[in-house]
This record gives structure tokens, C-alpha cells and sequence, in this order.
């Protein structure tokens, strides 16, 4: 076994081992095809900056087999605009848009980067 194989087997055990603490989704694009993935989902949010200001702001990326979306057979990297929906560590169903992805084609990863409504945060984090 070569080292791209072997990579691509660790990587599939890594990502979608349910040892890996990891995370099921869905992942739907504007044409209404959808993918039910296993991957990991990283929601990590702030409310006060280096210095201890008071700011909302909240980073969320998720990483997956790019095989596992594929259109017509062929593998597909996800496009701004299409949406993802997980279930945060509280139980709550989450759902932002892909605002990029960065796929890695040498061992088949994709990550996409959510960007996601925060004027609720924003407004409790001003108010409160």
C-alpha cells in the first residue's frame, strides 16, 4: 500500500470512526440534492475579545470525505449558498451556509466554512 492510500485509509477511519467523537450532518446544495455525512463539526464561539472586550463572533467549519458528495458520479466540492445542518453538544439543531470550502484532493478531505445568522448573539451579547 502506498502512502496516498495509506493516508486516504487513516483519514476515513479518522473522520467517520465513531471512536472520533465525530459528528453526522446534512449538507444540501441550491438543486436539492442532499447527504446525510459523518465528519467532524467545529462550532466555536467567543463573546469577549483578547483584551476583554464584550464582541460576538463564532467560527464554524466542518471537515468530511469528499467522496461522500458525489452529482452524476462525480465527486463535488460544496459551493457558497448551500447549507449545512448539524445538532450542537446541547442537543440544538444549528444551520449555517457555506461561505468556502478547501478541499484537499490529496487525500480526499474537504473543509467548509459556515457563516451563519448571528444577529440574535450579537443583539444579546449589545443588550446584556
Amino acid at each position: 500500500m502506498g502512502l496516498k492510500e495509506l493516508a486516504n485509509k487513516d483519514a476515513a477511519h479518522t473522520i467517520e470512526g465513531k471512536q472520533a467523537g465525530n459528528t453526522v450532518f446534512t449538507l444540501s446544495d441550491k438543486a436539492g440534492h442532499s447527504w446525510e455525512i459523518t465528519g467532524f463539526v467545529g462550532d466555536i464561539g467567543y463573546s469577549v475579545d483578547t483584551e476583554g472586550n464584550r464582541v460576538a463572533g463564532r467560527t464554524v467549519c466542518a471537515s468530511f470525505l469528499a467522496r461522500r458528495i458525489t452529482i452524476d458520479g462525480r465527486i463535488t466540492t460544496p459551493a457558497p449558498g448551500w447549507k449545512l445542518c448539524y445538532t450542537n453538544t446541547d442537543g440544538e439543531k444549528q444551520e449555517g451556509s457555506v461561505a468556502f470550502a478547501e478541499p484537499d484532493r490529496t487525500i480526499g478531505i474537504v473543509r467548509v466554512f459556515l457563516s451563519l445568522d448571528m444577529s440574535g448573539a450579537e443583539q444579546e451579547v449589545t443588550n446584556g
